[in-house]
């Protein structure tokens, strides 16, 4: 009988073992992206402060109410990881979220999400920077391209929608962002004795306690507009699928085929983002800016795979 099962299970190929993980994978990447253009699209309903602590308010309730006993089995092990959660809600959560926000205020949601996409590079000059040892030579190819390619699609149709100044602003705030993800991707690691989902509940109850202040003013002196129901549906895209599901659909990707191969989808994210703001939010791509974004893709493919070479090394 077992030899019958194993002859049955030799004659699927394996890239059917495959197609759910990849399926996942290209499905957060898309989520991600759609976070971006829900941001962009909301911009005049919301200011950056009040996206982001909605966000994260709904995706510490969700993560709770779904793993509430986990939490309450693992709080000791939170106090030992607290440096590594501060830093995951501050700069993976709070600020990484807030400054996109800002930015996509300020310009369309296809060059934000070039400029957040080229994290890869920026994590890959700052580890060359602090070991003291420079990158291969296809790597730093594949970071000029990009920072080339980033340059094309923020400034090849001018420097992007809108007052100069504005635009200046909104890429100056898309760069923070990316080097706050950047903080996020080199300092934080798997918590000890936390599992994935608890440890990102204590990031996001971080990240809206560090909000709450602000979001209260904010909320006196301005005000806050009650949602209609696709606004409301809107929102809770930010805080469940963009913020709780894509998460959990990359991790157990990455499980199923590795990092290597997992991290190529990331570079799925400004060409799903670019594809998504131009059939929703009515967005266009000059003829240089689609060569800038296929330049970022390939460059964020070459460093990726470069970085894995070395650790073969």
């Amino acid at each position: 009988m077992s030899n019958h099962r194993i002859s049955g299970a030799a004659l699927v190929p394996a890239w059917v073992f495959l197609l759910v993980p990849f399926a996942g994978l290209v499905l957060a990447t898309l989520m991600w992206a759609g976070n971006a253009v829900i941001g962009r699209g909301l911009r005049d309903a919301y200011d950056p402060l009040q996206l982001t602590f909605c966000r994260w308010s709904v995706a510490s309730l969700f993560l709770y109410a779904a793993n509430c006993k986990a939490i309450k089995a693992e709080w000791r092990h939170a106090q030992r990881n607290l440096g590594r959660l501060w830093i995951g809600g501050a700069c993976g959560m709070a600020g990484y979220h807030l400054l996109q926000y800002y930015a996509l205020a300020q310009m369309p949601a296809s060059n934000v999400a070039v400029i957040v996409g080229i994290t890869p590079l920026t994590v890959t000059l700052a580890e060359a920077t602090l070991r003291r040892a420079w990158p291969r030579p296809a790597v730093v190819f594949g970071v000029s391209l990009g920072l080339g390619g980033v340059w094309l699609v923020c400034c090849g149709n001018g420097v992007a929608a809108g007052p100069g100044d504005r635009s200046w602003a909104g890429i100056a705030a898309a760069t923070a962002a990316m080097l706050c993800w950047s903080l996020y991707s080199m300092r934080t690691a798997r918590c000890e004795g936390l599992s994935p989902a608890t440890a990102m509940f204590f990031m996001s109850f971080i990240s809206s306690l560090m909000l709450l202040p602000f979001f209260l003013y904010d909320l006196i002196a301005a005000g806050m507009r009650v949602p209609n129901l696709l606004v409301g549906a809107q929102l809770l895209y930010l805080g469940i699928p963009a913020s709780v599901l894509a998460y959990v659909l990359y991790d157990r990707g990455i499980e199923k085929v590795g990092k290597v191969i997992g991290a190529q989808f990331n570079c799925l994210i400004p060409a799903f983002a670019s594809a998504l703001a131009t059939i929703f939010l009515g967005e266009t791509l000059a003829k240089t800016q689609v060569v800038g974004l296929i330049a970022v893709v390939i460059a964020l493919n070459i460093v990726l795979l470069g970085k894995a070479g070395e650790r073969h090394d």
